[in-house]
Formats: structure tokens, sequence, C-alpha cells
């Protein structure tokens, strides 16, 4: 796959990613989780989408990485800069570095795990979401041995000028990304703001598709930082969706023939991936989306199968859970915002629940994304394009 090397002066690309190159990453047996750019080159050379889910528990860790595996898919494991205080911070403890840390040990050692009881392995990337304001997090990430970082730096007060949002974009980005490609590490960026789908409901069409990503912008984004992949607003949002989402598939077009048409290699991510359709995932795959982020689903799907503990502990802890979150939403001016923006706040008594209660929950994610990586994304039985230290024989 060509990768377009930076002009003079400009962002290199991003190195290979080995253990010479970086001395943070997390050994599994004698190899190493991989980075973005090979993840998303075999799903753009053969045309299917990668699940990238959100994992804030052990049990959605574990039940996505179960179902990645069985179904001999590759998989991108995520956590987002503002999942470490509310879900991350009390699974595990310390500094961000440590919490990072930890969570990057966690997926390693259950990598390895799955490997041994499977007899193979899959393509796992270990992505950091949605850095939006400590801009050293990146370089914990990169420390913690995560192998992708995406910096979200497109969010800008309504008077800025969307170009102006750009340049101002780039120059934080630029500072950041050397470090991060010297050591392998790829980088999304994000142009255009995604926002949240229940303040999406509220606009009408027009005023949404108004705000799609220009593809002049997005190359202007990808030229500058030489990202390794960019995220756009084509109408899909973060959260529920209270209405049929209005997405853009013909936009998201224009936007990637823009940047194959420059010369890079940027695929495109889809974020806001809870409840769209399987037609609506198959339609932005053939218009160039590879990544696809996921993350409201696995958590609500988590929740609710505590709520049904048969014993009813479950169901009081969810209520009293929702309840703590409603009160502290209030206390800061903002609507609630439910029981999973205070998971790291339970976490001792969620794990109280018992293991036949937490294994129903790692269950349930796991039966949910087998369904999505089979009928909406594709990616079952593509590990074995990726080399044949991947993956199973489909007829195994």
């Amino acid at each position: 796959m060509h990768v377009k090397l930076a002009a003079d002066g400009g962002v290199p690309p991003v190195a290979e990613l080995s253990f010479e190159t970086n001395p943070y990453l997390k050994p599994i047996k004698d190899t190493h989780l991989l980075n973005l750019r090979p993840i998303l080159e075999v799903a753009d050379k053969h045309e299917f989408g990668v699940l990238a889910a959100n994992c804030i528990r052990p049990e959605i860790t574990r039940g996505v990485l179960r179902a990645a595996f069985d179904l001999n898919s590759p998989v991108i494991i995520q956590v987002a800069e503002s999942q470490l205080s509310y879900a991350i911070n009390g699974w595990f403890s310390g500094s961000k570095f440590d919490l990072l840390n930890s969570f990057s040990e966690f997926v390693a050692k259950e990598v390895e795990r799955l490997w041994e009881e499977k007899g193979y392995l899959v393509p796992v990337a270990l992505h950091l979401d949605h850095l939006q304001s400590d801009e050293e997090l990146a370089f914990a990430a990169l420390r913690a041995g995560f192998t992708s970082v995406e910096l979200d730096f497109s969010k800008h007060p309504p008077e800025v000028d969307r170009g102006e949002a750009v340049k101002l974009n780039i120059e934080r980005c630029v500072k950041l990304i050397p470090e991060l490609h010297k050591h392998g590490v790829t980088v999304e960026v994000e142009e255009g703001e995604i926002g949240e789908a229940a303040v999406r409901a509220a606009q009408s069409e027009e005023a949404i598709r108004k705000e799609f990503t220009k593809p002049e912008h997005a190359v202007e984004l990808i030229e500058g930082t030489n990202a390794d992949a960019i995220a756009v607003f084509v109408g899909s949002a973060h959260g529920w969706y209270l209405r049929r989402p209005v997405i853009g598939y013909d936009a998201l077009r224009r936007i990637d023939v823009a940047i194959r048409e420059r010369g890079y290699f940027a695929p495109l991510v889809l974020h806001g991936g809870t409840g769209l359709s399987y037609e609506a995932v198959h339609k932005a795959i053939g218009a160039g989306a590879r990544k696809f982020n996921y993350a409201t689903a696995l958590a609500d799907i988590f929740l609710r199968t505590l709520e049904r503990d048969p014993s009813g502990k479950g169901a009081e802890l969810i209520q009293k859970m929702t309840e703590t979150e409603k009160q502290e939403s209030e206390a800061k001016g903002r609507k609630p915002r439910g029981a999973r923006y205070v998971l790291g706040k339970f976490a001792e008594e969620i794990n109280k629940l018992g293991h036949s209660v937490l294994q129903a929950a790692e269950d349930a994610v796991y039966e949910h994304v087998r369904d999505i990586i089979t009928n909406a994304y594709g990616s079952k039985d593509k590990a074995p394009l990726y080399g044949s230290q991947f993956g199973r024989c489909p007829l195994e």
C-alpha cells in the first residue's frame, strides 16, 4: 500500500511497529499487538469493516476478544480519554498513565490467554479513542503500550470558521504526531464535530448536512498531519439514535476519493456505530469506511444483563448507580447520562454480584459482537488475510 512521504519539514510517516522502534510494546509470546495501518490496509484491500470496541469493563473486553477469536476476525480494542475517569478508574487505580498501562497489560494478557486456548492468533490493535484535552496523554499511551491514538482536536466554538478550525487542528496535531510515528504508533485524526445522537435528533436534515465534513478540509487535515486514519462527520453520532440517522454516503465517498487522489492512504473512520443497521454499515463500507467505533451498545448490554440478575441485587445496584449519576449531573447543571458514567465508582459493588452474573454479562456482549462482526462488518474469517501468523483455516 502506498504511503505518501512528508514534504520537507512535514510530519514523517509512521515507522514500522516493532520492539526495535517501540520498546514500550507489551510482549505477547514473541510478538505484539498491531497498529491501525496493517489492520486497515487489509480491510481496505478486501473491502470489509473492522469493529473498534470501547471496552470499559473486563467482561466487555473479554466478550469482544472472545468473539473476535471465535470468528477468526481482526478487532480494535479501545478506550476514550473521558472513559479513563468514569470507568477505568475504579477497574484499575493510579495516575492516568497507570490506568492506561494496567488496561494495556490486561488486553495483552487476554490476547495471549486466548491464543493459548484457541491455538491461533487474530489481529488486534490497541487504540486510545477521542483524546481531546490532555495532550500529554498521547505520550502516556505510547509508554503504556498502546499502538494507536486518536487526536480529536476538531471541536471549536461556532464562531470559528471551519477552514480555520482545520488549521488549528493541524497545529495541535503536529506537536504530537512525529514522536508517535517515530515509535510506530498510528494516529487517527478527526475533522467535523460528530456530537451526540440526542442533540442531532433536534436538528433538521438540512442543518445536519451543512455540517458534513468537506472533502477539501479532510484532505487539508491529512496533508498537514500525515495521519493514518481520519474520522469524519457524515451524519452518524454518539449514543442511541432517537430517529433514523441522516448518513451521507455520497459525502463519505467523495472524501475517500479526494484523499486517495492526493496519494494518501488514510482510511475513513465512522464514529457512532451503535444503532446503525446492517444496511447502513454495508453502504458505509462501500463508500470507504473501514474502522467503525462502537461503544454505547456494549456498555448498555453489560448493564442490562446485570439488571436481570435473578437475585434482584443487580437491579438494585443499577438503580443506585442511575440515581447517583443523576445527582452528580444535576449538581453540574447537565442532563443525566445514565449508569455507565459511574461504572468506575461502583466497580467493587459490581464485582460483588458474583461470577455467574458477570459471566452472563460477558456472554451477552460476546453474542452481540458475534452478530455485528458477522452481519454488519463482514470481518468473519478475515484473520488469515493478515499473514500466516494469524487465524485458523476457515475450514477447520
